[in-house]
């Protein structure tokens, strides 16, 4: 079975890439609108994985994504 990771974006978008990177070619992939979106799915068990970023090159730290990750408690950081 396929692990099910979301990341924020449409197909192609680099965030997809870094999913790709990080968990390697054997997934599903699940775009999402937003990164609520996507921690909500993560959190009520649609999707196992989210691929998260927390910095950004060109703006610094995405400071709304550690909110988010403070939001949904059950919830851990198992890689970078």
């Amino acid at each position: 079975m396929k692990v099910k990771v979301g990341y924020q974006g449409v197909p192609g978008a680099y965030s997809e890439g870094a999913a790709i990177q990080f968990f390697g070619e054997n997934v599903e992939l699940f775009p999402c609108e937003s990164f609520d979106v996507l921690l909500r799915k993560v959190n009520d068990g649609i999707i196992d994985r989210a691929a998260l970023p927390i910095e950004n090159s060109l703006a610094g730290t995405i400071h709304g994504n550690y909110d988010l990750i403070l939001k949904y408690d059950q919830l851990h950081i198992v890689g970078e």
